[in-house]
């Protein structure tokens, strides 16, 4: 009875715990319209804070599970062993009826004439009360067998009893653990499910995030590059301006001197977008690679002549193939230095380039840019190939 009784209250336990379980699953509701994948990853934690609770409830509910089938074989194994019994007491209930019935009939053909011939029949009172005793023994013997009849109909009468008891409390246990058992199972089968869901969620709105943070990135580096680039004219303009006044202002005081086209003036550079100054081997090949690209497109995705994303690049000026070795969390993975060499890889999550020194490395900016000389981004390390 305290059995039961316990697994009567553990199942109204498990009971409410699921139903909370199941109430809070359906009640959850993101914390704006567009959830951020924090708070999507916050929700899936508190499912899997929910599920390890319930996954306790469910090896609980196996072992009782596996523990009521031992009891109900146990119990299966007892009534094999009170059969038996009962078999055995059965036969000897059939040998007695067979000995009881022997004498009946004996008795009935007999008859009571039978009996007082026997003991009429006597020669000596030796002989009668030898004949009467026989009687006596004879009477006391169907007696005992007719209490030990009556006994053993009774036994096998408890034992019956008992043993359907047991077996029927056996199996109702066990029957009872099992539907335990199986509702914990769905249960977590089900919330494991919600929590896989929203961890997928969280990690399609991380990518979706940082897709946004690499093109709002890249537009920067653009706006960046398209602002060096006016300043650069804006400089040019401003410097052909000057070398104009200075050679007008020469020419009023110096005469004819000022119109001679072999003058230091002739021998001004044109104005032209300063290029980089570059030697065709530092004795780096990572580094002649990198710079041999130079002024190449940015294509995303792309590893080939002339076109390249930030890891393409990278993924060339190493193997000197164009092959891609990776992408930035692959470089991550690589061996990180703290004294960074020409040649190094600097890498964050979402770019990266080759180091060339002086804080400065080639990489392929975005659209519209290409393969440029840049500063190393903030938060950028510095791997070893």
């Amino acid at each position: 009875m305290h059995t039961h009784a316990f697994r009567t209250a553990f199942a109204t336990a498990l009971t409410c715990f699921v139903s909370a379980c199941i109430i809070a699953l359906t009640c959850v509701s993101p914390a704006s319209a567009t959830p951020t994948a924090a708070e999507k990853q916050a929700e899936a934690q508190e499912v899997l804070a929910s599920l390890d609770a319930m996954q306790e409830v469910l090896d609980k509910a196996s072992n009782d599970y596996f523990t009521a089938l031992d009891e109900q074989q146990a119990a299966e194994e007892e009534a094999v062993a009170a059969q038996a019994s009962i078999d055995e007491a059965t036969e000897q209930i059939l040998s007695m009826q067979d000995r009881l019935g022997s004498r009946a009939r004996s008795m009935y053909i007999q008859g009571e004439t039978g009996f007082l011939d026997l003991l009429l029949g006597a020669t000596s009172w030796e002989d009668f009360t030898t004949r009467w005793s026989v009687l006596v023994d004879i009477n006391r013997g169907d007696t005992e067998m007719i209490e030990q009849t009556k006994e053993l109909r009774s036994q096998i009468r408890d034992q019956k009893v008992i043993l359907d008891e047991r077996t029927q409390t056996a199996r109702d246990k066990a029957a009872e653990a099992e539907r335990i058992q199986q509702q914990a199972q769905e249960t977590t089968e089900a919330m494991r499910a919600t929590y896989d869901s929203l961890s997928a969620e969280a990690a399609e709105l991380l990518e979706q995030e940082r897709e946004a943070q690499r093109l709002a990135e890249e537009a920067a580096a653009r706006a960046a590059a398209e602002e060096a680039a006016r300043q650069a004219a804006a400089e040019e303009a401003a410097r052909q301006a000057a070398e104009q006044q200075a050679a007008a202002s020469q020419g009023v005081s110096g005469g004819s001197e000022s119109s001679d086209a072999s003058g230091p003036s002739a021998s001004a550079p044109s104005a032209t977008t300063p290029s980089v100054e570059y030697n065709p081997s530092t004795g780096n090949a990572i580094v002649d690679r990198a710079y041999s690209c130079l002024g190449a497109d940015y294509v995303w995705g792309a590893c080939s002549p002339g076109a390249f994303d930030c890891s393409g690049l990278v993924s060339y000026a190493v193997s000197g193939s164009y092959t891609r070795l990776g992408t930035t969390y692959t470089f991550l993975g690589w061996p990180q230095v703290s004294d960074p060499q020409p040649g190094d890889i600097a890498v964050n999550a979402q770019h990266c380039g080759v180091y060339i020194g002086n804080g400065q490395m080639i990489h392929a900016a975005t659209e519209g840019v290409g393969v440029i000389i840049g500063g190393v981004q903030a938060g950028m390390i510095f791997v070893r190939p």
